[in-house]
């Protein structure tokens, strides 16, 4: 009964039924193994084309903000250099116009010292023309102020002396100005005064004379080539004038008819005392 409801499979169906399990078996085998070999296969497809370009533009990246993380670093110390820079540029420009200041100052005091020796100066050839005038108007005094030795030739010998010490004076500022040429000038006009006094004088104030012409002689002949020596000696020669000033033989009294006054005192102006160092700028 019962095999007659369930029949026993023959061989070929038995045999259909294996090849069909083994078909699903190699069918399988075969999606695992294109599994696998897609996995094997396509996981550094993927790392190369996806992965890799994402890290390599990561690091990229990284180094792109440690460059500007860098040069951000090095621009902030330019400009921190620069603004000091800028600091002592300004500092500089502050001190040297104040420099300026003090030059233009010395400069213009400078200045009144050579307009009041110039004035000086012309003073004292107001006062030798006045002397002038009054020898050719004093005829009649003829014995009191004719002769070397006389009131009025010790005079003249005090202005001209005057008149050196003047000249002497503004050549020594020139000197400072670096103006040689018109203290050579000066100098050379102390010098030919000092030549005509000599000639009038005594022997012992006519030797202490020669010894300043010899310094003026010297001065001249470093000028202007060799201005820093003739400095010294234009002191020297101003110092020995000042010094005999008072030695010079003073006019004795006279006793004569009245002439007109004439105010013929000559002042020596001293030299004012200016620092003419030049201030070395930075």
């Amino acid at each position: 009964m019962n095999n007659e409801l369930n029949p026993t499979p023959s061989f070929w169906q038995r045999l259909g039924r294996a090849f069909i399990k083994t078909l699903r078996f190699l069918l399988i085998l075969a999606i695992l193994a294109g599994i696998g070999a897609a996995v094997y296969y396509g996981t550094p497809y993927l790392y190369e084309k996806f992965i890799l370009p994402v890290e390599t533009n990561t690091t990229r990246l990284n180094e792109v903000e440690s460059n500007q993380a860098a040069e951000v670093d090095q621009l902030a110390g330019q400009i921190s250099g620069l603004q000091t820079r800028l600091s002592e540029l300004e500092q500089r420009q502050t001190e040297n116009a104040q420099t300026v200041a003090e030059v233009q100052g010395q400069v213009a005091a400078l200045e009144s010292a050579v307009n009041a020796h110039s004035a000086a100066l012309q003073q004292l050839e107001n006062i030798q023309a006045s002397l002038d005038a009054l020898t050719q108007t004093s005829a009649e005094h003829e014995t009191l102020l004719v002769g070397g030795n006389s009131a009025l030739a010790d005079l003249q010998r005090q202005v001209t002396l005057s008149r050196a010490i003047e000249l002497l004076s503004r050549a020594r500022l020139y000197l400072s100005q670096s103006n040689f040429g018109l203290a050579r000038q000066d100098v050379q006009a102390a010098r030919d005064l000092l030549t005509d006094l000599q000639a009038g004088m005594a022997a012992e104030k006519a030797a202490a004379l020669q010894g300043v012409i010899i310094r003026l002689d010297l001065a001249l002949g470093n000028l202007p080539a060799f201005p820093v020596v003739a400095v010294d000696d234009v002191d020297i020669a101003w110092q020995l004038l000042v010094d005999s000033l008072p030695d010079l033989p003073a006019p004795e009294p006279v006793t004569a008819t009245p002439t007109p006054a004439v105010d013929v005192t000559p002042t020596a102006t001293p030299t004012p005392a200016v620092d003419v160092t030049p201030t070395a700028t930075p």
